[in-house]
């Protein structure tokens, strides 16, 4: 009764107010750990989360994707093939080399720019070599990110963006044999986020620590994952390319009425999980449970159109928005314990942990509730 009462008499005057910043992303914050190699026999440098098979036009010295927020690469870049990708640096933005058909069809102009970190293309090993039918899961690859560090109280997550476009082959595989433009690596089929407030096994797998609270999941089947990878017998290509609906988004067709090439790094390319009731947290890690989309279209497996690059999953960038952690009870992070963090709470009241847990032991109760009431007003 007095959790409705209150519920009641608070809905009404509900008002929210958030200053939230970039913690991981916009270079801050840094990659932690990663099992994406796990599974691999190769020799590659630490850290690696990438396929290796891009060379730079001077000394064709293979280079890497990392996970961090750097890239090895200065000059004109060329694919396995000896197709031009575009041109950059370490410092700058890359110049991408638009797919015939958006330029033909569309109207594009034939290259433009986008910043360094959407074009670190590549991903982890998540699947077996597609040779003879073998797809497999290596077992789910996870990642481990630390937050920028400069508030020692953690951060209140507000929301964990993932862009999990194929930018590179989405946009410069021009071929007058292509009838679309095409990947041959894959957006994940689900991704699974946690955070946590401490990690003091950097080590451990965040889907089966402890320490790290699972807050959400991004996923193709519910429309929060792009689908880029499908496989259509009647063009003729080699791999899964974009479906029409994808490229239709890319060109306009969206809510925003917005042209890729215009504005590559608006919100609305970002697959964004909104998260409350998390306070205290230095760290963020996704996991692929799942592998990439190529493993999961029944059509694609059908038709033999395999190769080893199906076994990469690919996502780009990750950035975390986040609140200073306010007083003891401000749930949401907006700096002030009150109707809105009471509510966060009473709408959770009950709940395994999660939201509303403020207290962390592991349920939303009483306790929690009663945190929030004595330091109600604080910091408003």
């Amino acid at each position: 009764m007095m959790r409705n009462a209150i519920l009641l008499g608070l809905t009404g005057a509900l008002v929210v107010t958030t200053c939230a910043q970039v913690v991981l992303g916009d270079n801050k914050g840094k990659v932690r750990r990663t099992n994406a190699l796990a599974a691999i026999s190769s020799n590659e440098q630490p850290l690696q989360w990438s396929r290796r098979d891009f060379q730079d036009s001077t000394n064709t010295e293979s280079f890497g994707f990392w996970p961090g927020y750097t890239i090895q690469v200065s000059g004109s870049l060329f694919d396995v093939n000896g197709e031009s990708m575009g041109s950059g640096n370490d410092a700058g933005a890359v110049t991408i080399t638009t797919v015939e058909s958006l330029v033909n069809n569309f109207g594009w102009p034939t290259s433009f720019t986008v910043p360094r970190y959407l074009f670190r293309q590549g991903g982890a090993y998540t699947n077996e070599n597609g040779a003879g039918g073998n797809r497999q899961l290596y077992g789910s690859v996870w990642i481990k990110y630390e937050l920028d560090d400069s508030n020692p109280n953690g951060w209140n997550i507000q929301k964990i963006q993932v862009f999990a476009w194929d930018v590179r082959d989405l946009l410069h595989k021009s071929a007058s044999t292509k009838t679309r433009p095409f990947s041959d690596t894959a957006a994940p089929q689900r991704i699974d986020i946690y955070v946590a407030q401490n990690d003091p096994n950097p080590d451990s797998n965040p889907a089966t620590d402890s320490n790290w609270i699972y807050v959400g999941s991004l996923d193709k089947a519910n429309g929060t994952l792009p689908n880029v990878c499908q496989w259509d017998p009647s063009t003729g290509n080699t791999f899964g390319e974009c479906p029409q609906a994808t490229i239709d988004y890319l060109n306009g067709n969206n809510p925003q009425g917005l042209k890729f090439y215009q504005d590559p790094t608006n919100e609305l390319w970002y697959s964004t999980l909104t998260v409350s009731g998390q306070s205290g947290i230095r760290y963020v890690a996704l996991v692929i449970p799942q592998g990439n989309q190529y493993n999961n279209d029944p059509n694609l497996v059908a038709s033999n159109r395999v190769a080893n690059s199906l076994r990469y999953t690919n996502f780009t960038d990750v950035r975390v928005i986040a609140g200073v952690a306010g007083p003891e009870g401000d749930v949401n992070g907006d700096g002030c314990v009150d109707d809105a963090d009471l509510l966060v709470v009473l709408f959770n009241f009950g709940n395994a942990g999660g939201q509303g847990d403020v207290n962390s032991d592991g349920i939303v109760d009483d306790a929690d509730l009663l945190i929030v009431l004595f330091n109600f007003g604080s910091g408003c």
